[in-house]
């Protein structure tokens, strides 16, 4: 009986203190934290002032959000496919007016743009990151088009991308040298450039991310330091940015690789791989080599150029998008992706790896029978 008596009055003491610091708000709190102190019971203290301060946040959040109008104006890398295709409609069909860059103006994604748009809607421009001259052509055109029709800059969003699939050995100069300009550099050096014009019109900058910024994976190791990059530079980059009313957001997609061409130039990224390797290296990975990417051409990027179906994605992108203050990161991603994610963060090393590689599904490394042999 007195121990279910004790018991009683410890949930009761707890209850009581949620009262206390939501019904008194931040100076319950501090009350909170002071009898803490009296009572040594700063830890449990700590927690419920923790918990209920989160409650107050989440419940103060400005939820108000901009309406768009064409006067607004948005600036989107890498719409030839995937992402970048499907956001450039979604918001110019919002109301904005978007400028989006395309590698190639005749890419198939590109002469479907132009066909359903007008340019009053989606005005397309070549952009290719790994050309610092034209990135300067490209934001001098933003400024000009800005000031010719009295429109102001709403947001920068940096969504090209390049995925080359293979360990890290198997990788050519060239391969690493274009994930880390057009995933990292080229965003850097753009998003530089639109700096004055970000300052002038208090816009926002978008960062397309990848849950490779949470948790690098086998075969994506170039990738994944690039999007650890990105999440890296996105967080410094708020907080010198905030002074200036520019606003950072972090967006973390989620996997659409069958829905885009991102990996559309895999069997060319392999063969290239092959040709640079040395006669000891082909010996060494040899059946390795062509289970991995027999494997990987399982993966087939769509025939036709098609919008992402995902409305949860779209929900979530439109918040970032309009929301007067968006939150820090918005993130994407299935049961199967939250659930794993989970396993990597909270498992011990050794554990978190054999969940890694359940995740990948890559073909294991045998040694061959030569090697055996010998």
């Amino acid at each position: 009986m007195g121990t279910i008596s004790k018991y009683s009055l410890t949930i009761f003491e707890i209850l009581n203190e949620a009262y206390t610091a939501v019904g008194a708000g931040l100076f319950g709190m501090a009350k909170l934290l002071v009898d803490g102190f009296d009572t040594n019971n700063f830890l449990r203290t700590a927690v419920m002032i923790g918990l209920t301060g989160s409650c107050l946040l989440y419940v103060l959040h400005n939820t108000e959000k901009i309406t768009p109008t064409s006067k607004n104006v948005i600036f989107i890398s890498g719409c030839d496919s995937g992402l970048g295709f499907s956001f450039a409609q979604y918001m110019a069909d919002l109301g904005f007016t978007v400028i989006a860059g395309f590698l190639n103006l005749k890419s198939q994604g590109a002469r479907i743009i132009k066909e359903k748009y007008s340019e009053d809607q989606i005005v397309p421009v070549l952009l290719d990151l790994t050309d610092s001259n034209n990135i300067t052509e490209v934001v001098k055109y933003v400024e000009i088009f800005l000031d010719a029709n009295k429109y102001d800059l709403y947001a920068v969003i940096n969504n090209a991308a390049i995925m080359v699939f293979g360990e890290f050995e198997w990788l050519t100069h060239k391969h690493i040298s274009q994930q880390l300009n057009i995933n990292l550099l080229g965003p850097m050096i753009m998003t530089k450039q639109f700096f004055p014009l970000l300052r002038k019109y208090k816009g926002r900058i978008i960062n397309i991310s990848s849950h490779c910024s949470i948790q690098s994976l086998p075969g994506l190791s170039v990738y994944g330091a690039t999007k650890y990059g990105l999440r890296g530079w996105s967080e410094a980059l708020r907080l010198e940015s905030a002074k200036y009313g520019i606003k950072i957001v972090n967006f973390i997609p989620g996997s659409f690789t069958t829905q885009s061409n991102i990996m559309a130039n895999q069997p060319k990224y392999a063969d290239e791989m092959y040709m640079d390797m040395s006669k000891e290296q082909k010996s060494f990975y040899d059946r390795y080599f062509r289970d991995y990417h027999t494997y990987l051409s399982v993966i087939k990027p769509p025939v036709e150029v098609k919008k992402v179906q995902d409305q949860k994605l779209y929900e979530l992108f439109e918040d970032a998008l309009l929301n007067i203050s968006p939150k820090i990161v918005y993130k994407n991603e299935p049961w199967r992706y939250f659930v794993y994610h989970s396993l990597f963060y909270w498992s011990p090393v050794v554990i978190k790896d054999y969940f890694v590689e359940k995740f990948m599904h890559i073909p294991k490394y045998s040694r061959s029978e030569m090697d055996i042999i010998a």
